[in-house]
């Protein structure tokens, strides 16, 4: 399959980077305190804001896709996240200002979800490896380059950034228009049957065992280095420079994840990451320089870009079309809930033992769950 003629191919990969583009706003954060004269801790609700219908939603999104089709949610989904910006830009309260990120929020969980739900529509096997790593590896990217773009746009005015956004509306317009509804039949049986026949799935033992893996990725992503890699070193000028080497290191695995797949196999693929997570836990914990806090950043960002797309090369051939937009939802919320207790766990470890101390345990975290991937993710299993 040549992918470069597949139309499909090249709008799930645009509708991807929307999925991404809230991260233009994180270095804007503090110009638009100044702008609204706002605390701190004002503009911290503004991300909470947003999440909050990210983990309402996420278990219901796939199953609306299920029934009334993914073109509709995928595209719905991006003209609401696009739409959020201009009523961003010609906020002139906080109020309102609140009000568009609980829109944007709402927008997020379609592109996300649906994404991943298409890629198994449409491609197989070979391809659908080859098609996650890549759009993988562009999220990736985009995450290193988003925040430069919103640093520089910040600089100048508040608003700017959130001009970026825009482009959401256009894209959300290719993919009704020009996007492929998968030929799949649509679940239109009652609710509750449909809900126990996706959730039957998850008594697989492999899909138990993937989505564990899965939250104890989410847990240590979210939990410790996306909060105290900040902390590593003092000069906050390199902080970016930090979190912008992880991005591009994550991209390397990512774009080669098939001839990986077919060298070492996923499970093994799964139990090198957590190593890999092990080693960079270890170096973040005696961090010195510049050079070893980008030594811990590179290995780690190693292991996220192995293991994002492998996870979901996992999981999706172990559903039918028909409840694959549920059983990814349900896959999501455990992302989420990996999202949500990671803070709360390592914030604990923060408090007893220091930054040290929360590194360390994140390794102890990573050797744990690839002991337990050594008996529990058998192949084929």
């Amino acid at each position: 399959m040549n992918l470069l003629r597949d139309k499909n191919f090249h709008i799930l990969n645009l509708i991807s980077i929307v999925s991404i583009m809230s991260n233009v706003l994180n270095p804007a954060f503090r110009a638009i305190g100044d702008a609204f004269q706002i605390t701190a801790d004002q503009v911290g609700l503004l991300t909470t804001v947003y999440s909050i219908p990210m983990v309402i939603l996420s278990p219901v999104v796939g199953i609306i896709a299920d029934r009334i089709g993914r073109r509709r949610i995928l595209g719905l989904s991006a003209l609401i996240f696009g739409l959020s910006a201009i009523l961003s830009v010609n906020a002139d309260t906080y109020t309102i200002l609140l009000f568009s990120e609980l829109l944007r929020g709402i927008g997020q969980p379609g592109l996300v979800i649906v994404i991943i739900v298409l890629i198994g529509d449409f491609y197989t096997d070979k391809n659908r490896n080859h098609v996650m790593g890549i759009n993988t590896a562009i999220m990736n990217a985009g995450l290193a380059v988003f925040p430069i773009i919103g640093g520089i746009l910040a600089g100048m005015s508040w608003k700017y950034p959130y001009f970026v956004i825009f482009a959401a509306i256009p894209i959300a317009l290719l993919a009704f228009f020009g996007l492929d509804e998968p030929e799949i039949k649509k679940e239109q049986g009652k609710i509750l049957p449909y809900i126990k026949e996706a959730l039957t799935y998850y008594k697989n033992g492999r899909v138990i065992a993937i989505s564990s893996v899965s939250f104890a990725v989410y847990t240590l992503l979210a939990g410790c280095f996306l909060v105290y890699a900040a902390f590593i070193l003092e000069d906050p000028s390199w902080i970016g420079v930090i979190f912008a080497v992880m991005s591009v290191f994550s991209c390397i695995p990512s774009v080669m994840v098939e001839p990986l797949i077919k060298k070492l196999g996923e499970e093994n693929l799964v139990r090198i990451t957590f190593v890999l997570f092990a080693i960079a836990f270890i170096i973040g914990a005696n961090v010195t320089s510049v050079l070893t806090a980008m030594m811990f950043s590179a290995v780690f960002g190693l292991g996220i870009g192995i293991i994002m797309p492998v996870q979901m090369i996992m999981l999706l051939p172990l559903s039918p079309d028909h409840v694959r937009g549920a059983f990814i939802s349900i896959q999501n919320l455990m992302h989420r809930l990996g999202q949500a207790i990671g803070p709360v766990l390592f914030g604990f470890m923060y408090v007893r033992a220091g930054l040290p101390g929360v590194f360390y345990a994140a390794a102890a975290v990573s050797v744990i769950v690839f002991i337990i991937s050594l008996k529990f993710l058998k192949k084929g299993k």
